[in-house]
C-alpha cells in the first residue's frame, strides 16, 4: 500500500458521513413541512421511514469504516465517527419507545364511554380514506382499553349541564386544542358536544377529541373519546391527553369553588360615602350616632385647663 493511500480517507468513513448527514436534513424536513406547511402524513411517515433506514444504512458502513481504518491504517475516523453517531441519535428517538411498542398491544382509540362511545361528526369529514376509520372499533377495542386503562371513567360534576359546558369549552381554549365543532347541552338527554383537534409535540400528528357533556339543572356528565387518525398504535398519547383533560376540569372546579369561599368570607361591613350635597358635620353625625358608646373605663380621662402663665407669676409673688 502507498503512503497516499494510507493519507486519503477511506470512502466508507466519507460515505458513512454522507448518509447520516442526509438522513437527519430528510428527518428535520418532514417534520418541518408536516408540522408547518399542511404536509400530508402518509408522505410525511415515508419521509421519516426513508430517514430511519439511511441511518441505519450510515451506522453499518461506519462499522465497516472503522475496521478498514483498523487493519489498514486509513484515515477518515473522524467522517466514520460523525456518520455512526448521527446514525445512531436519530435512530435513539424510535428506540425510545420501543418499549411501550412492544409492550403494549395495539390501540388507537380511547373513550371514557364503550358502550356508547361519543361520535365524530365534524372532524369525521377532515379523515383521508387512507386515515383510520372514524367508527369505534368495538368490543375488541373496549377490552384492551379495559386491561391497559381501567381509570378512564366519565367524570360526573354537581353543577349544570350548561355550566359545565362553558366550563370544559374554557379548559380546551386553554389546552390550545383547535376546535372544529360545538354545540351546547339541550336538557336532559340532549347532551353538548365539542370537536377539538390536537397534535403530536414534535412530529404534528393530528388526534382527534370528542368531549359530550350530558346532564340537567342539577348534575351533569362528562365523557370523552381521543382517536389517533394515523397509525395502529397510539403510544399511550391519547389515554395521556384525556387524563390530562379532566386534570385540568378538576384543576378548574377548585379554583372556581376556592374563589366562592374566598367571596363568602369577605366581611360585607363598609364605610358609608357621604351624598352628594350633604353637609359633612352631618354625615360625621351620623357616623357617632351609629357608633356604639364606650364605657367610663375606656373612654377618655378629662384634662385639666391651664391656667395662664401671667396668674402664676402673680401668686408666686403673694
Amino acid at each position: 500500500m502507498k503512503l497516499s493511500d494510507a493519507i486519503l480517507p477511506t470512502r466508507f468513513a466519507v460515505w458513512s458521513r454522507r448518509v447520516a448527514l442526509f438522513s437527519v436534513q430528510l428527518a428535520v424536513l418532514g417534520i418541518v413541512l408536516h408540522r408547518f406547511l399542511a404536509l400530508p402524513t402518509p408522505v410525511a411517515l415515508s419521509l421519516f421511514a426513508t430517514a430511519l433506514a439511511g441511518a441505519v444504512i450510515a451506522v453499518a458502513i461506519g462499522f465497516v469504516a472503522f475496521a478498514i481504518i483498523w487493519r489498514l491504517g486509513r484515515s477518515g475516523a473522524w467522517s466514520a465517527a460523525a456518520g455512526v453517531l448521527s446514525g445512531l441519535l436519530l435512530l435513539s428517538w424510535p428506540a425510545a419507545y420501543a418499549p411501550v411498542y412492544f409492550s403494549t398491544p395495539a390501540l388507537n382509540d380511547i373513550t371514557t364511554d364503550t358502550a356508547v362511545p361519543p361520535r365524530f361528526v365534524a372532524l369525521a369529514g377532515q379523515r383521508r380514506k387512507d386515515s383510520n376509520k372514524p367508527a369505534y372499533a368495538g368490543a375488541d377495542a373496549a377490552k384492551l382499553q379495559a386491561t391497559l386503562y381501567p381509570d378512564l371513567q366519565p367524570v360526573t360534576i354537581p353543577r349544570p349541564a350548561t355550566e359545565t359546558f362553558d366550563m370544559v369549552n374554557d379548559v380546551v381554549r386553554r389546552l390550545r386544542w383547535e376546535i372544529a365543532a360545538e354545540q351546547p347541552p339541550q336538557g336532559k338527554g340532549k347532551p353538548g358536544y365539542i370537536e377539538a383537534l390536537d397534535r403530536t409535540l414534535i412530529l404534528g400528528f393530528y388526534d382527534d377529541v370528542v368531549i359530550r357533556i350530558d346532564g340537567d339543572a342539577r348534575e351533569s356528565r362528562i365523557d370523552v373519546r381521543s382517536a389517533s387518525r394515523y397509525g395502529q398504535h397510539d403510544l399511550g398519547r391519547n389515554a395521556a391527553r384525556v387524563r390530562r383533560l379532566f386534570a385540568e376540569i378538576r384543576t378548574q372546579l377548585e379554583t372556581n369553588i376556592a374563589g366562592g369561599l374566598r367571596r363568602k368570607r369577605r366581611p360585607s361591613t363598609a364605610v358609608p360615602k357621604r351624598l352628594k350635597g350633604a353637609p359633612a358635620a352631618a354625615t360625621a353625625q351620623s357616623k357617632s350616632q351609629g357608633r356604639p358608646q364606650s364605657g367610663a373605663q375606656r373612654g377618655p380621662q378629662p384634662k385639666e385647663k391651664l391656667r395662664p402663665r401671667a396668674a402664676d407669676q402673680a401668686r408666686d409673688k403673694q
